[in-house]
């Protein structure tokens, strides 16, 4: 009997600090379906935005439905070395919903501090989830220089076909969300196609008419890429008609960038030449992504060719330099040379990135179509990171942490307390699947309650034993036969 007792209070010790721990509401929390535990979410550096990771079905539950709640929660699986963590932004002010477009590529999910990559025993995977529209200002800024109408207006024919896509349509102009398009042309100055002042287009019958008559009017003359990027992110913003368009319809400016070569203002131009432009776009990209949520433009870029660079340089810390922007090219001319052999894709990325958008360099009408319906991509309520390492790294806590490295400065951290006693069941893979989903705890007592009924059987063995022999000796040995009476 010792060892029952001993064996019963262990369970009723460990049940009651369970309880005890579940009753917790700082944190950290026990992950439904393991006998895992999670802390408190911890926000990165300087975010722009706020990035709450859910904690616990009860929160998703809050957040969204009972249904939505069972995929929204966290999920860890030490067998296969598998985490699943659901997470939405928010705007860092008022701690509302703030959805963006975020795909595989602008996220960066860590463990323990070190980037996950792909590999046999490791890999990251992004569900996007609730989708919806939000009202944007597509700002066209298109290159209207001599070069864009050589070879029988090859250039500007690809741009024709891309921006009468029937898909980039339907991206510039969605059913239930208000959006414009301005169209602008820029070589010296910035001008709309028709050589006015910026017209906000509303719909997607003005927008193509408007395409046909004055896409292919044009002033010639020379590339002032940079500046037309600088104008688009203060002038033209506070121009009185696009100023009204975004305070009315509460819209965010998506700036579209598109050349097909190198800046330059002079036939004497070199690459070098374009650093001291360059760094000054990239301060003002800096105060622009400054503005508050809904204010700051989404800068994307596109190069319309071929790639110049092959070995693309990271955006210098401090001031540009020459050797940076162009390798071995700083002094070479641009007019009549370079820009023959490529496009600057490096100042191209430079540019996105600080702008919190993306750099494309495509060479026709599909390729850039594509990029104009990534500039209106669909916008997410929440996302879910699924990632895996080797299991040896869930033998320990360890760090999590997600990312965003587009739209936005935004990181969260969480940890991840895996028990030191026992495992939950391995998770179910659907055939097919690569992630698996959460075993249900009763299947542990297919393997406990044998377990417990073997303690119990050992635990009694000794006296219902005895009590056995006793029984079954005594009658064997019967009762002794009377003795006759003595005379």
């Amino acid at each position: 009997m010792i060892e029952l007792r001993g064996f019963a209070r262990a369970v009723v010790t460990a049940a009651v600090i369970l309880a005890g721990s579940c009753a917790s509401t700082e944190g950290p929390f026990p992950v439904r379906g393991s006998t895992y535990w999670i802390g408190e979410p911890v926000q990165g550096k300087d975010p722009d935005m706020f990035l709450k990771v859910f904690t616990s079905r009860e929160e998703c539950a809050a957040a969204f439905d009972e249904e939505t709640a069972d995929d929204c929660m966290p999920m860890v699986d030490r067998a296969t070395g598998q985490v699943r963590l659901s997470f939405q932004t928010l705007d860092r002010e008022t701690m509302l919903p703030y959805p963006l477009p975020l795909g595989a590529d602008d996220i960066q999910v860590l463990h323990n501090k070190r980037p996950v990559r792909e590999g046999s025993k490791s890999g990251v995977e992004l569900a996007q989830n609730g989708p919806r529209r939000s009202s944007q200002l597509f700002i066209l800024l298109i290159d209207g220089s001599a070069s864009m109408y050589e070879n029988d207006a090859e250039g500007m024919t690809k741009l024709y076909k891309a921006l009468l896509n029937p898909k980039v349509k339907a991206a510039f102009f969605p059913d239930g969300v208000q959006t414009g398009v301005v169209p602008l042309r820029f070589s010296q100055t910035v001008k709309g196609l028709d050589g006015g002042p910026p017209v906000v287009i509303e719909n997607p019958r003005q927008y193509e008419q408007y395409v046909k008559d004055y896409l292919f009017s044009y002033d010639r003359g020379w590339t002032h890429f940079y500046e037309a990027v600088d104008y688009s992110l203060r002038e033209l913003l506070e121009e009185k008609t696009v100023a009204d368009w975004l305070l009315i319809n509460r819209g965010e400016p998506t700036i579209v960038a598109l050349t097909d070569g190198f800046t330059n203002h002079s036939g004497a131009d070199t690459c070098a030449t374009n650093v001291p432009r360059l760094q000054h776009t990239l301060e003002e990209l800096e105060i622009a992504r400054d503005l508050a949520l809904g204010k700051r433009p989404t800068v994307f870029t596109v190069g319309l060719g071929k790639a110049l660079f092959s070995n693309l340089e990271e955006i210098p810390p401090g001031a540009v330099t020459a050797r940076a922007l162009c390798g071995k090219y700083a002094d070479h001319i641009v007019s009549g040379y370079l820009e023959m052999a490529g496009v600057d894709n490096n100042s191209l990325r430079w540019i996105a990135e600080r702008g919190g958008g993306a750099s494309f360099i495509r060479n026709n009408a599909a390729g850039l179509a594509e990029v104009f319906q990534e500039a209106a991509a669909m916008r997410y309520g929440w996302y879910t990171v699924s990632y895996k390492v080797d299991p040896f790294y869930h033998r320990q806590k360890f760090e999590s942490s997600i990312r965003v490295t587009s739209y936005a400065r935004a990181e969260a951290t969480v940890e991840i307390f895996p028990s030191g006693w026992i495992d939950a069941p391995t998770g179910t893979r659907a055939p097919g699947e690569r992630w698996t989903s959460p075993t249900s705890l009763r299947s542990t007592f297919s393997l406990a309650m044998p377990l417990l009924g073997g303690l119990i059987i050992v635990a009694f063995w000794g006296p219902a034993g005895f009590n056995a022999r006793r029984a079954v000796f005594r009658r064997v040995r019967g009762k002794a036969p009377p003795q006759a009476p003595k005379a």
